[in-house]
């Protein structure tokens, strides 16, 4: 039976995001801006009044300012929702904007939306969505978008979905975007709460996310048959932990059919206990994967330095968002990111475990360290029937500070353990560019085959982020033809 567990993965209204996160009444009224967009010398928002249909007739209005000023400049608009773009903004000047509805009666209330901070600035790749580190009207969950994940439906849309991160804030709430012209623009489709670290994934034509409730909170699985518009009520796969006693961790890792069987990789404890296992979960692929019953969570693997070939010393060396994947020879194993910080070597390491896909029940085996490019952060590894190698898109270290991730690198395998860099795609550390690396970052890449093509999202840090870990972008890129790079 599935058990469904509180939920509001069906806001569009922020007012009802609000009093879900909070419990409170919302301090701002029915105009919100869904999305906001900066770019060079420009910004591009989607707005929308959740009441538009109970009066008028109304007259709407964008202002913005530089941040802080005085003066303000304001553009009518015209209807209750739409998008609107404003040219001639100053690349690194941080500014407010708001959308205002007045109606046209003396005396008659003005309404206003909540204010929101953006800075302009040259953006690689097609901006998804984006939100100001100061900007705290997604408070209650965070101010940074994180955790990208993207999808291709049936239908031919993309969907791309971050949740909202912030050190020991909520860490609750996803968002979710559709693009129906190939990846050019993108819209707002909906919150999704409690929702974060989630992976969208279409399984024989359904659309599915799989989720924590929040961080190391609990695992959850939701249905969408109408492209995510709305979802069904997500059932628990894992109960709840804490950060002080661990729970439940992922990221958005690939889910992969195998052996009549989809695979995921999961990890188990917290940052707070010191340490992370290892482990898959696994469902048959002809089950209902909303029956939780269905769903087989093996034992959690402990990360043990006395494995042949792991780094010496590091006081957190450990493992953690795993890629389920299938090896020339047939075998399951979980392709790990390897925390290697102050150890020796200080990076370029990943572990491999290796699964008994006959029974799932059963934990992970240590199977072999690996030469790998940027496992110092989550990294997603697809195979391709075409070149029949495997291929990622890592956050690669070219600088003896292992703090960075502003060089984004495409590799490939032939057997997942000797890695090629084939190109490195954005590369952020050499071209001259004029920010401090430790506030640019491409990272938690989530990328898909199209064709010819890699299409990828990715948590994007860049023009004012607090640090390139906290980023302030979710950003879309295409690689095209990706196999003539080799």
């Amino acid at each position: 039976m599935t058990q469904a567990v509180q939920t509001k993965w069906n806001v569009k209204d922020p007012r009802q995001l609000y009093k879900a996160a909070t419990g409170s009444e919302a301090p701002y009224g029915p105009l919100h801006m869904m999305r906001l967009a900066p770019g060079d010398g420009t910004l591009t928002l989607d707005w929308t009044d959740f009441e538009a249909e109970s009066g008028g007739p109304w007259q709407y209005a964008l202002e913005y300012r530089p941040r802080g000023g005085a003066e303000s400049v304001r553009l009518p608009l015209s209807g209750s929702a739409g998008t609107a773009t404003v040219d001639g903004l100053d690349n690194g000047a941080d500014y407010e904007v708001w959308i205002e509805r007045v109606h046209p009666a003396a005396g008659a209330d003005t309404v206003i939306s909540p204010v929101r901070l953006f800075r302009p600035g040259v953006v690689p790749g097609t901006v998804v969505n984006y939100i100001h580190p100061d900007d705290y009207v997604y408070g209650f969950s965070g101010r940074s978008p994180a955790s990208p994940s993207i999808v291709r439906l049936p239908d031919g849309s993309m969907l791309a979905s971050h949740d909202v991160f912030w050190g020991n804030e909520g860490q609750n709430t996803s968002l979710l975007f559709r693009s129906v012209d190939d990846g050019a623009t993108w819209r707002f489709v909906n919150f999704l709460y409690p929702c974060f670290w989630g992976k969208l994934f279409v399984h024989r034509g359904r659309l599915f996310m799989l989720a924590t409730s929040t961080e190391y909170g609990a695992l959850l699985i939701g249905a969408s048959d109408d492209g995510g518009e709305t979802w069904s009520p997500p059932s628990e796969l894992i109960a709840a932990g804490s950060r002080e006693t661990g729970g439940p961790h992922k990221a958005p890792m690939p889910v992969i059919e195998h052996k009549g069987r989809l695979w995921t990789g999961i990890d188990y404890g917290s940052w707070t206990t010191g340490s992370h296992r290892s482990g898959l979960v696994s469902v048959p692929a002809d089950a209902d994967l909303l029956d939780a019953s269905r769903w087989t969570i093996m034992p959690f693997l402990p990360y043990d330095p006395d494995w042949p070939g792991t780094v010496v010393g590091g006081s957190r060396a450990g493992l953690l968002e795993g890629n389920a994947v299938v090896t020339p020879d047939g075998k399951l194993v979980n392709l790990l990111r390897y925390q290697t910080n102050g150890g020796t070597p200080s990076h370029g390491r990943a572990i491999m475990l290796e699964a008994d896909a006959d029974r799932p029940e059963q934990p992970l085996r240590f199977y072999k360290v690996v030469p790998f490019y940027g496992n110092l952060s989550k990294f997603t590894v697809h195979f391709d029937d075409v070149s029949r190698k495997y291929w990622s898109l890592v956050s690669r270290v070219t600088s003896p500070n292992i703090s960075q991730r502003n060089v984004l690198t495409l590799v490939c395998s032939d057997d997942l353990e000797q890695w090629t860099i084939v190109r490195d795609i954005l590369d952020y550390e050499h071209n001259g560019w004029p920010e401090d690396s430790k506030k640019v970052g491409f990272q938690y890449i989530d990328w898909m085959f199209h064709g010819d093509d890699i299409r990828f999202a990715s948590r994007t840090a860049i023009n004012g982020a607090y640090n390139f870990h906290n980023a302030n972008y979710l950003t879309y890129h295409v690689i095209e033809r990706f196999r003539s790079l080799l």
